[in-house]
């Protein structure tokens, strides 16, 4: 991946991207692992340990953004990725579900922090509009290409499955979320505007929440693929089930080779408004094609799927980019942390509501359900482009108070 077009900033905040990301895709192959076989958890333990501490981290990943707008979004990004590295340590003296909930509960507080902060500070060191999407854009593929290399890394202790082996992971997740913390501090942060006299908990502006309301709504993209496809492919058609690894593998490439050229079409809000729309249409065919998949036989059905899951990567890949830019670019700058944190929190709900509602919802209607979805998806993205016209419009005509 060459990270040499980027400006400075970017660069650095990529390079960190990527090292953290490879000791997330450690931590994620080899913990369940690790805490079952070394700790001696159950699965249901580990299970309610990382639902509970979800939950609460919904709350409390707000004063990710507060901190930002007040001590810089660089020094509290490094920190948050050191906090993590410490509880990386802590984790491999881990002996009872007590002491693993509670770095759990630690652990993601901090995980969730930092999406908006990273955004914050990317906004902050990147001065150019097309310059700071594209940032974002080579993160997100960074990220899932070290997260595809530390999950193929944690083979090694998967296979000795000693408790030594876990321990040493442990300490290079850690040493990674140190590097990352180190190639952030290396970042220039442009100077601070004031924060306004506005208490902590003070909302953003009414058009802000509903577009954030809305994107909510596009990034069921990410449950469809997680929970539902997998489910559909299994129990509702009659499609080969290695069609489902076959399927995730096609997502990945896609998303890992469109992001960055999709990217380019955030420019500017009224072209950024429209690529959400047409994220809502694109993601609303997938629905359609799923939904004609249910329908169809044995290789029918596998194109049908196919077709979904490209539609679905392509409106992915759409949406990520118009929510990073529109998040961004209608955030007053003196309290951009704490509007992107409210923003992130509908990515964050949507991990915790996504799989409920998909499975009670989508699934349990079948066809109707996958149609219902295309529709849902079709209306955000229109509506979005409005909201976000709308608002942009308004903080162009309304000044922003010192």
């Amino acid at each position: 991946m060459r990270l040499s077009g980027l400006p400075a900033g970017g660069g650095r905040l990529a390079a960190a991207a990527l090292v953290q990301s490879l000791g997330i895709g450690l931590f994620m192959a080899s913990s369940m692992a690790f805490f079952t076989r070394q700790v001696g958890l159950s699965a249901n333990q580990v299970g309610a340990g990382l639902a509970g501490a979800g939950a609460v981290a919904l709350a409390v990943s707000l004063y990710g953004g507060e901190l930002a707008d007040r001590y810089g979004a660089r020094r509290v990004l490094a920190e948050l990725y050191a906090a993590r590295a410490v509880c990386c340590v802590v984790y491999a003296f881990v002996t009872s579900f007590w002491q693993f909930l509670a770095v759990t509960l630690f652990a993601v507080c901090v995980d969730r922090a930092a999406p908006p902060v990273l955004q914050a500070l990317v906004a902050g060191s990147v001065p150019d509009q097309r310059d700071r999407t594209r940032v974002l854009a080579v993160v997100n593929v960074v990220r899932n290409v070290g997260l595809g290399a530390g999950a193929m890394a944690a083979g090694a202790a998967l296979v000795s499955d000693t408790l030594l082996a876990y321990q040493l992971t442990l300490s290079a997740i850690g040493l990674a979320f140190l590097g990352g913390a180190a190639l952030v501090l290396r970042v220039t942060e442009a100077e601070r505007p004031a924060v306004r006299a506005k208490p902590a908990w003070a909302l953003p502006d009414r058009g802000y929440l509903a577009l954030t309301g809305l994107n909510f709504l596009l990034m069921f993209f990410d449950t469809l693929l997680l929970v539902a496809m997998p489910v559909w492919v299994l129990e509702h058609t009659n499609a080969p089930r290695i069609t489902v690894s076959v399927l995730f593998t096609l997502n990945t490439a896609l998303v890992v080779v469109l992001q960055i050229p999709v990217s380019r079409f955030a420019d500017g809000l009224r072209r950024t408004s429209r690529l959400m729309a047409g994220a809502g249409a694109v993601l609303a065919v997938a629905g359609l094609c799923f939904a004609a998949a249910g329908g169809a036989g044995g290789w029918v059905a596998v194109g049908w799927l196919g077709a979904a899951v490209v539609a679905l990567s392509l409106g992915e890949v759409m949406a990520n980019s118009a929510g990073w830019e529109l998040s961004i670019a209608l955030a007053p700058a003196e309290v951009r942390g704490r509007y992107l944190a409210v923003f992130n929190l509908g990515l964050s709900a949507e991990r915790v509501l996504g799989p409920i509602v998909v499975t009670g919802l989508l699934l349990s209607a079948g066809t109707a359900g996958w149609i219902g979805a295309a529709a849902v998806f079709l209306l955000a993205g229109v509506t979005g482009e409005r909201v976000a016209l709308g608002t942009g419009t308004r903080e162009a005509a309304e000044p922003v108070e010192a």
